[in-house]
């Protein structure tokens, strides 16, 4: 049984791409993706593979590495950790007021109150619960005016229009939100960026509002593209947020001392004095980099 469990969120700095490998359509190289909605996910054996190596790097001790994340090989005991693959929260989308609009919707949010809730934190601002707006296809709720179309009821996200309605619900929102995402200009403006769009509009966005790159390869003896090495690749965009659940057990590793409360004191501080990871290939063309926040309340018993 899980005794100490609390939330990761991982905000994109650069635009992310963790593969699935090849596909049929016309993006070569995909990214992970939910398969029952299609929404784009990062796998947890990629996030839990990067903390153990920074964990190796920083602590510089393999012993202390194996005894949290379990040994690299061999199956003498297992991990006391457990990491829940990061699913989107917010989703970034071009905006023809205020340059981009987070959005998000009702099925994001619902599922995140129930993991928060999971880990034993209350979707809550000002001892009030967060109320979750149920919105139509052609209506985009909003905290303030920054993302209206001037003197127009109405909000331009890539190349739809819809009707805009200002709604504190969606402020309460942001506010609360505010406590999850690491934070930066941007994120300490949550309330002007963030949108709550339908369920079907955000599926549509988070599948086509993607960026995709065609690269090529280089033939190192002659300076010149190689044939038929034209490829396509997918990217999720820079400021995507994501969050995932951490689930903490006592050390399984015979005649240790690590508790489930060492864990999570030494996994918080690790990812607090190195909260910038690289996630997912490219690494060399700068892709992948996220800042992640470890949410440090004193989560109970599972």
């Amino acid at each position: 049984m899980y005794k100490k469990s609390t939330l990761l969120t991982f905000y994109a700095e650069t635009p992310i791409h963790m593969g699935a490998g090849q596909s049929i359509s016309y993006v070569d190289l995909p990214i992970q993706r939910e398969r029952h909605t299609s929404f784009p996910v990062l796998w947890s054996s990629g996030i839990k593979g990067v903390i153990r190596d920074v964990a190796l790097r920083v602590w510089n001790d393999k012993d202390k590495v194996e005894t949290i994340f379990g040994p690299e090989e061999g199956s003498d005991f297992a991990s006391c950790i457990s990491i829940t693959d990061a699913k989107i929260l917010l989703y970034p989308v071009r905006s023809v007021k205020g340059v981009f609009a987070w959005i998000t919707c009702p099925f994001v949010l619902k599922r995140f109150k129930e993991d928060l809730e999971a880990v034993g934190v209350k979707f809550e601002h000002n001892n009030q619960e967060i109320q979750i707006l149920d919105v139509s296809d052609d209506k985009v709720f909003i905290a303030d005016d920054n993302l209206k179309i001037q003197e127009q009821n109405n909000v331009a996200f890539e190349e739809f229009v819809f009707e805009a309605e200002v709604k504190n619900e969606v402020k309460n929102l942001a506010e609360k939100l505010k406590e999850f995402i690491p934070q930066d200009d941007l994120a300490k403006n949550l309330e002007k960026y963030l949108a709550i769009v339908s369920d079907n509009v955000f599926k549509d966005f988070v599948n086509y509002a993607v960026e995709i790159r065609t690269r090529i390869r280089i033939d190192q003896a002659l300076g010149t593209v190689k044939s038929g090495a034209l490829f396509s690749e997918e990217l999720i965009p820079s400021e995507s947020v994501f969050y995932s659940l951490l689930f903490i057990k006592d050390s399984f590793k015979p005649n240790t001392n690590m508790n489930a409360e060492n864990v999570f004191s030494e996994i918080n501080s690790l990812l607090s004095q190195n909260s910038l990871l690289q996630l997912g290939g490219d690494e060399t063309i700068g892709k992948g980099y996220v800042r992640v926040k470890f949410y440090s309340f004193q989560g109970g018993q599972q």
